[in-house]
């Protein structure tokens, strides 16, 4: 009878160790630090062709056009938004200094496919192959229909403030100094599209 109540004892502590553990995680609070700016949409798109895409809309502003033509089912626009949001991107990622703020172009694509079905995505990922199917026509024209836009004028604070650097580094601008625009344009649209191939 001894041995029975100290397994049941034993039991019932194990019992209140594990429900006081998880209440104790539960009440833990998660904490972000998010400089202002980080990732910011200062003129968010809606579901449109590359020509009417702006040089003065970053990745951010694109990408939630994105979303909304994936909303509306039109995976051909989103698949171009994400072409030219993805060369915006690269092209930014060569001129913000903090290579920490680089990834921001990822978290951003991320945000927006995460809540996305399961059909949505297939259908997305299908229209994508189609799209930067390496020396097709249709990835030309994707590929001239960005160069018409050309090489973007925004300030990119939405990656700069996406770094380490942000909190740490308040003077100046986060972009290299001395940065080859045309040469870094050239290379974005090469690397991320393999655009003139």
């Amino acid at each position: 009878m001894c041995k029975l109540n100290k397994i049941i004892m034993k039991k019932i502590l194990i019992v209140l160790i594990l429900s006081f553990g998880i209440n104790n995680v539960q009440a833990q609070k998660t904490i972000s630090l998010e400089a202002e700016g980080n990732l910011e949409s200062p003129n968010p798109c809606n579901c449109v062709e590359i020509s009417e895409i702006t040089n003065e809309h970053n990745p951010a502003d694109i990408l939630h056009g994105m979303g909304k033509c994936i909303e509306q089912k039109d995976f051909r626009k989103a698949a171009r938004l994400f072409a030219i949001a993805g060369v915006y991107g690269k092209y930014d990622s060569y001129r913000v200094k903090d290579k920490s703020a680089h990834q921001a172009l990822i978290v951003l694509q991320q945000n927006i496919l995460m809540d996305i079905s399961e059909e949505d995505k297939n259908n997305m990922i299908a229209e994508l192959e189609q799209t930067f199917e390496k020396g097709s026509s249709e990835l030309k024209n994707v590929c001239q229909e960005i160069q018409k836009v050309g090489i973007p004028k925004y300030h990119p604070k939405y990656m700069i403030q996406h770094g380490i650097q942000a909190f740490i580094e308040t003077d100046g601008n986060g972009l290299v100094e001395e940065f080859d625009s045309e040469e870094s344009w050239k290379l974005a649209l090469e690397s991320y599209l393999h655009c003139g191939e």
